[in-house]
């Protein structure tokens, strides 16, 4: 027992080796190539330089959407060349275009939403004919149907709104109504004489002011609507309307080649071509189809529209025709003064 344990000690005892005579170096250091290192990092710099580097990218000018010209009224009325020319190309290319410094104020507006919105409240349970419910699936919108007609409207308001309300609600609209009806005489003879054409055949209803609110109660109302959706009969069958929005929003027009829209407010009155000027032109304005499109909001929105179905523009035609210039008598009167003294040298 005692060997065995001595012979597996003994076995564990592994010898080191012997000394060496002479004392051995060290392992050699890792070589760091400090230099190649630098010349390597000066070439893979330079090649990264040019690989990585972005190239200058040409980007296109910012585009700006085109939309229907705007004029100023007081343009308008003084019968400026530069811009008459371009609000008649602007209803040529697009069938619309719009008027700023309209003349109706702000405080205007905010009195007559006051009481469209007490009229609105009486009207909301009853069906008078002239509040017309035209909600669609994207576009919960109503409307009060204005015929500027005095013993209808009076009919209307002893039955429903009384006359206390009527009498107020209707100077309000009034006030506005006769500004919009005014700036749509002035266009019509603008076309008039721009066209020089005498009117043809045309419908000679009465215009129609529609005042509309838009109850956001869909969350959709700020999509445009589908073409299913849509009453061209009874938007377009008119020679201009002119529509005026209560509160900023968008504006969107369908037209034959493609829908656009661009931004309308209380500032700018929004006109567009109708079917009977269509017709009248010959093809030449194009009718379209617009709608306002409001932003969601907890209150309800409003605008008005000024449907022009018949328009002085005949006599107009013929008061523009009969203007002639003092240099045109003058000299018409000297060619007379002329031709008499001849014929009276040829027959004494």
């Amino acid at each position: 027992m005692a060997m065995n344990m001595m012979r597996s000690q003994s076995s564990l005892n592994i010898a080191a080796p012997p000394p060496s005579p002479t004392p051995s170096a060290p392992p050699s250091p890792i070589p760091r190539a400090a230099g190649s290192r630098s010349a390597a990092n000066q070439i893979l710099a330079e090649f990264l330089e040019k690989s990585l580097q972005v190239p200058e990218l040409a980007l296109r000018e910012p585009h700006s959407q085109r939309v229907p010209e705007e004029i100023n009224l007081r343009s308008l009325v003084l019968g400026e060349n530069y811009w008459l020319d371009r609000v008649m190309k602007s209803a040529r290319e697009f069938g619309a275009f719009r008027i700023r410094c309209h003349g109706i104020s702000a405080e205007e507006l905010r009195a007559l939403v006051r009481e469209t919105e007490r009229v609105f409240g009486i009207l909301e349970e009853r069906d008078t004919g002239y509040r017309r419910d035209i909600g669609r699936r994207n576009d919960n919108k109503e409307e009060i149907v204005w015929v500027r007609s005095g013993k209808e409207r009076m009919e209307w308001a002893r039955e429903y709104i009384g006359p206390e309300l009527f009498r107020s609600f209707s100077e309000k609209v009034e006030d506005v109504a006769s500004k919009l009806d005014a700036i749509a005489q002035l266009l019509g003879q603008v076309f008039v004489q721009q066209l020089g054409r005498q009117l043809g055949k045309m419908c000679q209803e009465q215009s129609v002011l529609s005042i509309y609110r838009y109850n956001h109660n869909n969350i959709m109302s700020e999509q445009s609507p589908s073409p299913s959706e849509r009453h061209h009969n009874h938007s377009c069958n008119q020679v201009l309307s002119l529509h005026l929005p209560f509160r900023q929003c968008k504006y969107w027009v369908e037209t034959t080649q493609s829908p656009f829209s661009f931004n309308a407010g209380p500032d700018v009155i929004v006109v567009t071509v109708g079917k009977q000027l269509e017709e009248w032109s010959m093809g030449e304005f194009k009718s379209v189809y617009g709608e306002m499109i409001h932003p969601p909001d907890l209150k309800a929105s409003y605008s008005l529209e000024l449907k022009c179905s018949s328009l002085n523009l005949k006599q107009s035609f013929s008061k523009t025709q009969k203007k002639i210039s003092i240099v045109d008598q003058i000299l018409i009167g000297l060619v007379i003064g002329v031709l008499y003294h001849i014929f009276k040298f040829l027959w004494s």
